[in-house]
């Protein structure tokens, strides 16, 4: 494309001009793709491969080049950054009246043109990288506001993953933004079908909690992309190319299905929390619980419970008959698949069900403590609590389930609780179930092993 000039793509023509008055070292090699304010090209450049963001002329003038100014000069304050998962940034400014921003160029193609093929065994590791991306934003008091699989680079060998497209990144304690949080049009600067309820609708004041919350549910959806390969409400979106409205309603009510036998349930549990309509549930989740390093914690965790292996046994599925007789059929399920999941990490549990806070819940209960005593320490003592609920949807049920982990040892109490995402009562329910409380343990155990996890003394 050296040299190359089109009356028919002006865009390309002012990045060409960008180009020659850097000098003769640089050039324009191809597009890259088009965003929703401006097209990026790759420039040959002689510290090698750049990416020049040309911004169109809508957005270099009047009040939306004021605004779309603004936002360069916070991303042109990341300039110089070591996070080696979110895009550089070198420099911008204006030429002949169009904003402009040069960045690098990740390596490999968009995340969402390489769903199909990403590796299983990578998903834990893509995750974390982006979510280092996110942590040292955090680090910033800043919030991407539009993570996704299409502003994410992968590498063709898999290994290294670059968030790209910070025009819209946020002060997470600036309760204005661009200024038209005051103007009253509360825009939505993030892609609708992952975007969360309170931030679709703007239910929420700006600030750190919502954008805390916008955050986990962007890796939700992350996640939901990797493990089911397509992107989040992909059918729906399909369906409702002319209706916005039923699409905005499925995004904001629709329980996202997460379901695959080929990866590891703890990133399946951790999607579904990430996704949870709840904005306060799902706040409960940190960045941190993204890293590929709490996956060590865990199995850590795990060990201090007593437990010496991971299986994942069967639980058969049960018809529906009344309401509830299908609490009773599903929590006696559940009841005997967490009992199993114990027996075969040789740990042999007291349980029982009793009646929940309504006709409508069950709670299960399970006791026991370890038969490894070091140093003379006295046994450690553990009781979990899954509390079950059955609600009523249209057409159906659907469950919710929590569960509370505690432990007695040197005479203290300690308790980490967590609250499940929703599954429609659909076939395999009960296997979803079962495996989001086999998934739980290692996250509750992570929980109550830390310094701040809940102390009561007796």
């Amino acid at each position: 494309m050296t040299g190359e000039t089109d009356i028919g793509d002006p865009d390309l023509t002012v990045a060409t001009r960008w180009c020659a008055q850097k000098g003769a070292a640089w050039t324009v090699c191809r597009r890259l793709g088009t965003g929703g304010t401006a097209p990026v090209f790759e420039i040959a450049s002689p510290e090698g491969a750049r990416a020049l963001k040309i911004y169109e002329a809508r957005f270099s003038e009047g009040k939306k080049g004021e605004i779309e100014s603004a936002r360069l000069q916070k991303q042109l304050s990341l300039r110089g950054h070591d996070c080696p998962y979110l895009v550089q940034v070198y420099e911008g400014g204006t030429f002949e009246g169009r904003l402009w921003l040069l960045m690098s160029r990740a390596p490999g193609r968009e995340l969402e043109k390489r769903l199909l093929d990403i590796p299983r065994d990578k998903i834990r590791q893509i995750v974390d990288q982006v979510a280092r991306a996110a942590l040292f934003l955090q680090s910033k008091d800043l919030c991407h506001r539009d993570i996704k699989v299409a502003n994410i680079f992968i590498s063709d060998d898999f290994n290294h993953t670059t968030l790209l497209d910070i025009s819209v990144i946020r002060d997470i304690y600036d309760p204005v933004g661009a200024g038209s949080d005051h103007d009253g049009q509360l825009p939505v600067l993030a892609t609708a079908r992952y975007s969360p309820p309170e931030y679709l609708f703007r239910l929420v004041e700006p600030g750190p909690k919502l954008w805390h919350a916008l955050n986990i549910y962007q890796f939700g959806g992350l996640m939901h992309d990797l493990i089911m390969r397509e992107p989040l409400f992909q059918a729906e979106y399909l369906k409702s190319s002319e209706n916005r409205y039923r699409f905005a309603w499925i995004v904001a009510t629709a329980i996202p299905k997460i379901q695959a036998d080929d990866v590891d349930q703890d990133l399946v549990l951790t999607a579904g929390q990430a996704l949870d309509k709840n904005w306060e549930r799902r706040s409960t989740l940190r960045l941190q619980d993204f890293l590929a390093d709490s996956n060590v914690q865990q199995e850590r965790a795990l060990n201090f419970l007593g437990f010496e292996s991971h299986r994942e046994p069967g639980l058969e599925e049960n018809a529906v008959a009344v309401k509830l007789q299908r609490l009773r059929d599903v929590s006696s399920a559940l009841q005997d698949a967490v009992l199993q999941f114990l027996k075969s990490n040789n740990v042999t549990a007291k349980h029982e069900v009793r009646t929940g806070t309504n006709d409508s819940s069950k709670l299960l209960v399970y006791r026991w403590e370890t038969s490894t005593v070091e140093g003379g320490a006295s046994p450690r003592l553990f009781e979990l609590h899954l509390a079950l609920h059955l609600l009523d949807q249209p057409g159906g049920y659907r469950f919710r389930m929590s569960a509370r982990l505690s432990s007695m040892m040197s005479g203290a109490n300690r308790e980490a609780t967590t609250e499940l995402p929703e599954l429609t009562d659909v076939v395999g329910v009960e296997l979803a179930l079962a495996r989001q409380a086999e998934s739980v343990f290692g996250k509750l155990a992570v929980a109550v092993t830390r310094p701040s996890a809940a102390v009561k003394e007796t």
